[in-house]
């Protein structure tokens, strides 16, 4: 981080909408807590999670997400 931007940003209302935002968006989602990580915007894994649940958590979201881009492909048929 640049300390001269930090120390600058802290003195101003600069970003103030912005993290307000992002605050009220996690408490929505129901994050309670440091570290929270969100995937895909629909798995939110809190607290100090293994490499193992946050990996299973990306491959689940992966796996959903390719079951949704391959609903919408149309159907070709051979002739």
């Amino acid at each position: 981080m640049d300390g001269k931007l930090v120390a600058e940003l802290l003195k101003s209302d600069a970003d103030v909408a912005e993290t307000q935002t992002e605050i009220e968006t996690a408490h929505r989602m129901g994050v309670t807590g440091v570290p929270c990580f969100t995937i895909d915007g629909k798995y939110v894994l809190m607290g100090a999670e293994t490499p193992e649940n946050i990996a299973s958590a990306i491959c689940k979201a992966a796996a959903e997400a390719e079951e949704e881009t391959s609903a919408r492909r149309p159907v070709t048929h051979a002739t």
